[in-house]
């Protein structure tokens, strides 16, 4: 299938918005949020920046949690990266630190995303994670396009922090770990802190969560600055 064939069998469905991520809803949730995939829509001029190759520095490779491959059909090809954008992923708390814990709720995440319907998604939303242990997760890779933000996802790098943000303070090493992802990717790509976003400041949503809101707008501030 086409990627201009399943735009548009997407756009003859109804949209639905699920909770977590993609709602202005903080009620504690259960099931697995579902990010809002892309519409056509005129995007940015993206910059001069390369996608990447091979494994990035200190970043767990997917292989450590997720129990199956992107479908290649169900997904774009991604476009110079040139913004990023910040989300939880809006389920209940989640402040467990191991392993074990951690590539659990990313294969649920994965697991739900491809499930999701109208329209399925070829992997998990999100291009990385971040941990309650500030460790950093791989996900989608990034030569495909994410499916994050509605209409916005083309050369958009999107990170989740595990956890949700309208139930749970962001700790210290979360804290680290954002600001220390943040600034490589933002020079690695070179993105301007003003292309550096969170879900709600991008769409109706309360994505990423009042903690973590409260957070970015003071990391733009300052570190990220």
């Amino acid at each position: 299938m086409t990627d201009s064939s399943t735009r548009r069998t997407f756009l003859g469905g109804t949209l639905l918005v699920l909770g977590g991520c993609a709602t202005s809803s903080n009620t504690r949730l259960t099931r697995v949020p579902g990010p809002i995939w892309e519409s056509p829509a005129t995007p940015e001029t993206p910059g001069p920046s390369p996608l990447p190759s091979g494994s990035i520095a200190g970043v767990l490779p997917r292989r450590n949690w997720a129990k199956g491959t992107p479908i290649p059909t169900r997904m774009d090809r991604m476009t110079p990266i040139h913004r990023i954008t910040i989300h939880h992923d809006g389920m209940s708390p989640f402040t467990e630190t191991s392993l074990a814990a951690a590539s659990s709720r990313l294969e649920s995440i994965r697991r739900a995303h491809l499930r999701r319907r109208p329209q399925p998604f070829g992997d998990i939303g999100y291009h990385f994670a971040i941990d309650p242990a500030g460790r950093v997760w791989g996900g989608r890779p990034i030569s495909w396009q994410g499916a994050h933000v509605r209409a916005q996802n083309q050369g958009n790098l999107g990170i989740v922090v595990l956890g949700n943000y309208d139930l749970q303070g962001v700790n210290e090493a979360q804290k680290r770990a954002i600001l220390r992802f943040l600034d490589e990717q933002m020079r690695t790509y070179r993105i301007a802190r003003s292309k550096v976003a969170t879900h709600q400041e991008m769409a109706s949503t309360a994505c990423p969560g009042k903690s973590l809101q409260r957070f970015m707008v003071t990391a733009r501030r300052g570190p990220l600055a």
